[in-house]
């Protein structure tokens, strides 16, 4: 008789594998591939919406400089002339002046710096705080690490906005209703970073609800990482597109250990080109043993590419021009929304987005979120993500990519008032 050898997992368990497929994404997939393409109202891909032709071809011709390209100097942090540039032309810090160029780490993409930064700050089982709303993607990284992405929670009222739930944070800190326990019998629990919480994710302004940070919100999220030790991780891909608010980096805080993360991807509307950065301050020591760390990590890596590191400094100088034809647009689409979906005794409202590429429209739910999203998709000839997506508390709530081309978000704008009004008889 044969002997069978015990089953064991070939595979780790930081993440489910694969991710299950919900309804919405099995019949988007299948009119992809048949062909049958709907609308995407929720489009955030800058290339489809955005020509290429905004760019002069000296700001291109560095990436296709042999001479320049073809050498190899690797350097932990980045080249030095691209990191130079960068710090010249990077949105000014608190006290209104550039960081040096030696507090910048550039790394293939913001993704990338949030898995360096994971790696720097936490061991496994360690937790990070994380917005909700906010993107699934910071499950996916922190998982990745072995890491707990632990929310915290944004309060929306209207039409004022946005506001962070500090209470949320405080119990997040203590361990919250997500509290993990490890392999090891560590649990997470407890205060005064003894829950083993490492640092505290903002995005500024968030994705999708396009809430800035205020200044009493930063006050007090300085106080609480100072006050438990904590770093703050500052995602601002978006700070360069304000819609309906104003909002200031944090680049260069000094009180807290700062992690300021942006790239190309939105900043240039250029993701293919794959170049991403992060920008480093804080208490002197603390600063120091984190650059430190920094450069052991991006040194084993070196995976910004030469190319695109060359042609950086031309590609920063058509960042005011792309961020000022982006700007006319978000603001003209968010007019539009406005214009068609709130009238006296319309069954929807626009939430208020301070900035950032997306809208987030609130309407009547005659159905579960999903099957909204689903019968507007089959129905409607209209794909947009549904608030669920995202952590989004009340349904029935989707976005609306305001970088599309204004016919084409008319065009969708007009589905979804037009499904939502055939759905109510």
């Amino acid at each position: 008789m044969a002997i069978l050898a015990p089953v064991r997992s070939t595979f780790s368990s930081r993440l489910p594998w694969p991710e299950p497929a919900n309804a919405l994404s099995i019949a988007l997939a299948s009119l992809q591939a048949g062909g049958q393409m709907r609308l995407n109202w929720s489009e955030s891909n800058p290339r489809r919406v955005f020509p290429l032709e905004g760019y002069e071809e000296p700001e291109l011709a560095r990436l296709f400089d042999e001479a320049a390209n073809l050498r190899y100097e690797p350097d932990p942090r980045g080249l030095p002339h691209a990191r130079e540039a960068l710090a010249a032309h990077s949105l000014l810090s608190v006290d209104g002046s550039s960081l040096d160029a030696s507090r910048y780490f550039l790394a293939a993409s913001t993704s990338e710096a949030y898995s360096w930064l994971f790696k720097l700050l936490c061991d496994p089982g360690d937790a990070v705080l994380v917005p909700k709303p906010g993107y699934p993607l910071f499950d996916f990284l922190a998982g990745l690490e072995g890491v707990e992405a632990r929310p915290w929670r944004l309060e929306y009222l209207h039409p004022a906005g946005w506001k962070v739930d500090f209470d949320s944070v405080e119990e997040a800190l203590r361990g919250g209703a997500s509290q993990r326990h490890t392999s090891n019998g560590r649990g997470s629990s407890g205060s005064g970073n003894s829950g083993r919480v490492k640092a505290i994710i903002l995005i500024n302004p968030n994705n999708p609800t396009g809430s800035f940070i205020s200044a009493e919100e930063r006050r007090h999220f300085v106080e609480i990482a100072t006050r438990e030790g904590l770093a703050l991780i500052v995602d601002e891909v978006f700070l360069g597109f304000p819609v309906e608010g104003e909002g200031r980096s944090f680049a260069g805080e000094e009180a807290a250990l700062t992690f300021v993360l942006d790239g190309l991807s939105k900043r240039l509307g250029l993701p293919q080109l794959k170049l991403g950065w992060i920008a480093a301050s804080g208490p002197q020591e603390l600063l120091k043993e984190a650059l430190e760390g920094l450069e052991t990590i991006a040194d084993t890596f070196l995976s910004a590419g030469t190319p695109v590191m060359n042609a950086l400094p031309a590609l920063l100088e058509a960042g005011p021009r792309f961020a000022h034809a982006m700007g006319v647009r978000l603001r003209a689409n968010l007019s539009m929304l406005r214009g068609e979906l709130e009238f006296p005794g319309s069954p929807h409202r626009v939430y208020r987005c301070e900035g950032g590429w997306t809208a987030i429209v609130e309407s009547p739910r005659y159905a579960g979120e999903e099957e909204l999203a689903l019968r507007l998709l089959t129905e409607g000839g209209l794909y947009s993500q549904p608030g669920h997506f995202f952590d989004l508390e009340r349904e029935a709530a989707f976005t609306a990519g305001l970088i599309l081309q204004p016919a084409r978000f008319a065009e969708g704008l007009q589905r979804y008032r037009n499904w939502y009004e055939s759905a109510a008889r």
